[in-house]
C-alpha cells in the first residue's frame, strides 16, 4: 500500500491534467506522431457525441476540417492508409456509430482489394479502441504526443478559414441516384469487393442511413468514367452519386504532395458537401 496508494495518485492526476489539456484544445488533438495514432484518435474521436455526417475515406478524406475545426455537424473518420471500406465494415459490425448521412469516398476503394483489413482496420475490434471511444482521457487522440505534433500541423497548414460562410467548390450538381453504363466484362478481380460493399449499403440504407458516394479531388480527366467496378456499386448500391473529381475547376484546388488536399482547398471541399447535404 505504501507504493500504491501514490501511483494510483499520480495516475488520477495525470488523467486529470490530460482531461484538462483536451478541453483548453476544443476536445482533441488533430495529429499524433503517425499516421496510425492520428487516424485512430481521428475515428474515435469522430464517434462520440452525435453528428449528423460523418465523412469516411482514406487519407484524402482525413485531411478535411470538421467539427473540430469548427464546421459544425460533421464528423470525419479518415483513415490514413486505408479505405471508407475499414470504416463501413465496423459499422457493419456495430463497432462503430453511425451517422444519418454517410459521405463515403470512393477514390481508395481499391485498396480493400487485399483481402485483409488495414492496420487501423484491424484495430477497431480490439477492446482497447472500443474503451477509448467511451474514455477520452485513454483515446489515441489524448496522446500527450497528439497536442505537441497537432501544434506543429497547424502552424504548418494554416487555418481552414470561416466555417459557416466560406467559399465553396462552385460546383452546380448535386448528389443524385444514378445508374451508369458500365462493361461487366472488365470487371473480374473486383467482383467479390462489389458484392460485399453492395450488400454492406443496402443493410445500412434498411438502418435509415443515407450514403453518398464521392469522388474527391483531386480529379480524373474531365468528363472521364469511374472505372467499371465502382460503376457497378453505384448503380446497384442505391447510394446516390457525386462526381466532385471531374466537375470541381482544378484552379480551386491546390494539393500538398499530388494527392491530398491544402487547407483552403478541403475547406472548400466540405462546404460543397455541408451545402449539397444541407441546403438552407
Amino acid at each position: 500500500m505504501r507504493y500504491v496508494l501514490p501511483l494510483l495518485m499520480t495516475l488520477v492526476a495525470c488523467f486529470v491534467a490530460q482531461s484538462a489539456a483536451l478541453r483548453a484544445v476544443g476536445g482533441r488533438t488533430t495529429k499524433s506522431e503517425s499516421n496510425y495514432f492520428s487516424s485512430l484518435g481521428r475515428i474515435q474521436a469522430g464517434a462520440v457525441g452525435k453528428t449528423g455526417i460523418m465523412f469516411l475515406g482514406s487519407s484524402i478524406t482525413g485531411r478535411l476540417p470538421d467539427r473540430a475545426n469548427g464546421f459544425e455537424g460533421v464528423a470525419n473518420m479518415g483513415c490514413d492508409g486505408g479505405s471508407a471500406v475499414d470504416t463501413l465494415r465496423a459499422m457493419d459490425l456495430g463497432l462503430l456509430p453511425m451517422a444519418p448521412v454517410l459521405v463515403i469516398e470512393t477514390n481508395t476503394f481499391g485498396r480493400a482489394l487485399d483481402s485483409l483489413p488495414s492496420e487501423v482496420g484491424r484495430a477497431m475490434g480490439q477492446p482497447w479502441f472500443q474503451a477509448g471511444m467511451k474514455f477520452p482521457a485513454i483515446s489515441s487522440y489524448a496522446r500527450p504526443s497528439g497536442f505537441f505534433y497537432s501544434a506543429l500541423l497547424a502552424r504548418k497548414i494554416g487555418g481552414f478559414g470561416d466555417p459557416i460562410n466560406g467559399p465553396d467548390l462552385e460546383v452546380a450538381s448535386r448528389p443524385e441516384r444514378v445508374v451508369f453504363q458500365y462493361n461487366e466484362a472488365q470487371i473480374s478481380d473486383e467482383q467479390k469487393l462489389v458484392k460485399e460493399i453492395v450488400e454492406l449499403l443496402r443493410r445500412l440504407h434498411a438502418r435509415d442511413c443515407r450514403t453518398i458516394l464521392v469522388w474527391l479531388p483531386p480529379g480524373r480527366e474531365k468528363g472521364s468514367m469511374p472505372p467499371p467496378w465502382i460503376a457497378k456499386i453505384v448503380s446497384e448500391s442505391g447510394s446516390e452519386w457525386w462526381d466532385l473529381g471531374t466537375e470541381t475547376d482544378l484552379r480551386l484546388i491546390e494539393l500538398t504532395d499530388g494527392v491530398h488536399m491544402a487547407a483552403h482547398s478541403a475547406a472548400r471541399t466540405v462546404m460543397s458537401l455541408k451545402r449539397a447535404i444541407q441546403p438552407n
